[in-house]
């Protein structure tokens, strides 16, 4: 059974939650190979997650605030 994400902050903290899985997946992997090139490419990748983590945070407190999470008001 699936649950429904109907408000905005019940589907930022879901894609939140999947972000910050995707960034440990791949901190774990970076951590694992001793392929440098590998292990750079992970490390890229764990750092945009990272970035995508701290975005949806922003939009969550702005949310949180009383504010839209993507603008100016």
């Amino acid at each position: 059974m699936s649950t429904r994400l109907t408000t905005p902050d019940q589907i930022l903290n879901a894609a939140l939650a999947k972000e910050m899985q995707a960034r440990d997946f791949y901190d774990g992997l970076a951590r694992q190979t001793s392929v440098e090139f590998v292990r750079e490419l992970l490390e890229e990748l764990r750092d945009e997650e990272a970035r995508h983590v701290r975005m949806i945070q922003n939009m969550l407190g702005r949310l949180g605030a009383g504010k839209p999470p993507i603008g100016r008001a």
